[in-house]
């Protein structure tokens, strides 16, 4: 079972919205119960406002863990809820004829359901977006059903046909069951989704680097190999593979060799452009996929890649790591339009550059073999070398 934040969190939402439907089903049983003794109407309303209350808070809360984001307007709704509770007890010990408590209590639980809508609607991104709305429209409803009955309660001369059927049992039994069910299939919606899209980023995405992994990587080349196709337009692969990573594993451990990883698929995602695909193909190994890309563009591509790998310097309690890279190019002008000799002729490239002595780039085709001497370092006026990052990855 996959077991993260995201759904840990969902798993609270889940408990949030348990304890709502309690609290509301309470309430409904608890002043339903009360017709049967007369006398006991008037403690039986304001432990089932304050129940209902209760339970359109913790229904907030219950989205907001859902959708992993803050309540909104955490201190109105407390506010509000503490508020119409005193109002509630001091009319239960001083009981009054006056419809005004009632419709106090009708406009805050339109205010709170309605503060339920807005947060479903704006936080529902584009994979469960569909869902959320139609469950904010199903919240805003109820909302403005509240704000209503609040209205008419105040205003007992208001004699209309709304006022008569939102005053009217039936109507508001019926906006209470279809609410309801509309929320209850609007939380297990979104859940599905959310659990839906959590199990499509595990299966596309490297834990460690939130790089693509091999899986991902291949689906995407063979999209964009049939997209090339169609418009005749060249398309290219670089392999890279990191040098020395077993020995700082071997001599500084795992954690270190962790966060060489991190640091260096940091740097391929910002160097390359935002429509290349970038990859950690298992281990040391990466792939980097560049759409609409000749052999000339992928080898000025893998140059800066290794300059920039280069030049990085990760600081690992207290010590300063150095990595580098030996790549291997090709592109389809080489290797055709098939995605297996791709891969195969860019892993064969790369291969080559770690026999001629590793740091270098190697292209597949033999015209296109060359090797990039390393940079010799310049001092500046700031006393750091030229080529190196300045960019550090920090640890405890």
């Amino acid at each position: 079972m996959l077991i993260n934040a995201r759904m840990v969190g969902g798993m609270r939402g889940a408990v949030w919205f348990a304890g709502a439907n309690l609290c509301r089903g309470t309430s409904m049983l608890i002043l339903g119960t009360s017709r049967l003794d007369l006398e006991s109407v008037r403690f039986a309303e304001v432990i089932s406002g304050a129940l209902t209350i209760v339970g359109v808070l913790l229904l907030h809360q219950s989205f907001a863990e859902l959708l992993e984001r803050k309540a909104i307007l955490r201190t109105v709704q407390f506010g509000l809820a503490a508020a119409m509770t005193a109002v509630l007890l001091y009319f239960m010990v001083y009981p009054t004829q006056s419809p005004l408590p009632q419709a106090a209590l009708f406009a805050t639980l339109g205010v709170l359901h309605a503060l339920v809508a807005v947060l479903v609607f704006r936080f529902s991104d584009e994979e469960v977006g569909p869902v959320g709305w139609l469950t904010s429209l199903a919240m805003a409803a109820y909302a403005l059903v509240f704000l209503i009955r609040a209205v008419a309660r105040a205003n007992p001369e208001w004699d209309g046909t709304l006022a008569q059927l939102v005053r009217g049992g039936t109507v508001w039994l019926m906006a209470c069951l279809i609410t309801t069910a509309a929320t209850a299939f609007g939380f297990m919606s979104l859940s599905t989704a959310k659990l839906r899209v959590e199990l499509l980023w595990r299966a596309q995405v490297d834990e460690l680097t939130g790089l693509l992994n091999r899986w991902a990587l291949k689906r995407t080349a063979l999209r964009e190999i049939q997209r090339c196709r169609r418009s005749s337009l060249p398309l290219a692969l670089v392999t890279l593979d990191l040098d020395g990573l077993k020995v700082v594993n071997d001599t500084k451990g795992h954690s270190c060799g962790d966060v060489v990883l991190q640091a260096v698929g940091g740097v391929l995602q910002e160097t390359v452009r935002a429509g290349d695909s970038v990859a950690r193909m298992g281990g040391d190994e990466f792939c980097v996929l560049l759409p609409e890309s000749s052999l000339e563009e992928a080898m000025r591509v893998a140059e800066r890649l290794r300059e920039e790998i280069c030049g990085l310097l990760i600081r690992y309690r207290g010590e300063t790591v150095q990595i580098r890279a030996s790549l291997g190019v090709t592109s389809s002008d080489l290797s055709g339009m098939q995605w297996q000799s791709l891969a195969d002729d860019s892993d064969a490239a790369l291969y080559q550059a770690k026999r001629e002595g590793k740091n270098r780039i190697v292209a597949a085709a033999s015209e296109w073999n060359y090797e990039t001497a390393q940079r010799r370092p310049v001092e500046t006026a700031n006393g750091t070398q030229a080529g190196e990052k300045s960019r550090r990855a920090e640890t405890s």
